[in-house]
């Protein structure tokens, strides 16, 4: 069965759901740089800029109608996007149960435990990130070269994540205030990234869209 929504009103679909996803990851990137700067907040315990990721990748993935959402509302790629979301929120939770619950219970095989229990949370998201970006450049809802940029943005955030690993597993050598730094400049480019898919959906919301299709197929 072949789903046609009228062009007109898929454009304003489109418009109003990537204007909004935008702005929430606009917003979550400058709150992001924001509360790196203020001293004494714990990201974990203070997550506004992870929810107002989680509400702007469910506003792309579900769309405030068909032609708005990025994955087509196809299965595959909406359940990623909509479990990375849920899954970056549940993250924070997640991190403090592996986490020592107090200062004596820190030993060998417990700092085993929460290392190998945070990157297990950091390949759940990377597999659920990978599926979401990969299935959102190959529907092309949105118009190239721009289905492309969640890849974009994925792999500089992971190369540098990765990076972060290597250093602090000891796979490199580095001094403490060069840690610092690293772990600083990561949380700069992650915000970037977020900023950037902000901008360029806000950007393209207001701009034709000869790339993408307002025409689905509801078996695919």
């Amino acid at each position: 069965m072949i789903d046609v929504e009228p062009a007109g009103s898929a454009v304003r679909v489109r418009r109003r759901t990537w204007v909004v996803g935008g702005a929430m990851f606009a917003a979550s990137a400058l709150l992001m740089l924001a509360l790196r700067g203020v001293p004494g907040i714990d990201l974990a315990l203070f997550p506004l800029s992870e929810m107002l990721f989680a509400v702007g990748a469910v506003i792309f993935a579900v769309g405030f109608g068909r032609a708005g959402s990025v994955t087509a509302r196809r299965p595959l790629g909406t359940f990623a996007l909509v479990g990375l979301a849920a899954w970056l929120l549940l993250s924070p939770v997640l991190l403090r149960f592996g986490a020592p619950a107090s200062a004596d219970d820190i030993s060998e095989s417990s700092v085993m435990f929460s290392g190998m229990w945070s990157i297990t949370i950091e390949v759940v998201s990377l597999i659920l990130a990978i599926i979401a970006v990969t299935q959102i450049a190959r529907i092309r809802a949105v118009p190239r070269p721009w289905n492309r940029a969640p890849l974009w943005a994925l792999v500089a955030v992971a190369l540098v994540r990765l990076l972060r690993a290597a250093f602090l597993f000891g796979v490199y050598s580095l001094g403490q205030e060069a840690l610092v730094l690293l772990h600083s400049l990561g949380g700069l480019i992650e915000a970037a990234a977020v900023g950037f898919l902000g901008v360029v959906a806000i950007v393209i919301a207001t701009r034709p869209v000869p790339g993408a299709t307002t025409v689905y197929s509801s078996t695919a």
